[in-house]
C-alpha cells in the first residue's frame, strides 16, 4: 500500500491550530476552537489526517469529542493528489466559539 504524503501549508505567522466542525444542529453548540497546544513534533502532525486527529483529541479533553473535527489547514498538490483548501475542508458555517 502506497502512502501519500501531503505538505501542509503553514504561514509563518500561524501560531495556533484552528479546528472546526460544521454543525447543522443546535446553534448553541461550539463549532470551532483555537489552540496553541502542539503535537510535540513542531508542525509535523502527520498530514491533514494527523492534524484532524489532534483536533479530535483536544476536543475530547474539552468534552466535545463526539463530533468530527477538521484542522483549518491546506495541503499542496503532490504526487498526483489535488490540493486541498482549508476553507473547503470546514464548510461555510455558521461558526460559534464555546461562548456562543
Amino acid at each position: 500500500m502506497h502512502t501519500m504524503t501531503r505538505t501542509l501549508i503553514l504561514p509563518a505567522a500561524l501560531l495556533a491550530l484552528a479546528c472546526s466542525f460544521a454543525s447543522q444542529a443546535e446553534q448553541a453548540d461550539m463549532t470551532f476552537f483555537v489552540t496553541s497546544e502542539g503535537s510535540g513534533q513542531g508542525a509535523n502532525f502527520g498530514g491533514l489526517d494527523g492534524a484532524d486527529a489532534h483536533c479530535l483529541k483536544l476536543a475530547g479533553v474539552a468534552g466535545a469529542g463526539q463530533r468530527t473535527w477538521h484542522a483549518y489547514l491546506s495541503a499542496s498538490a503532490s504526487e498526483g493528489a489535488a490540493s486541498v483548501n482549508a476553507r473547503d475542508r470546514i464548510g461555510s458555517g455558521p461558526w460559534q466559539n464555546a461562548k456562543g
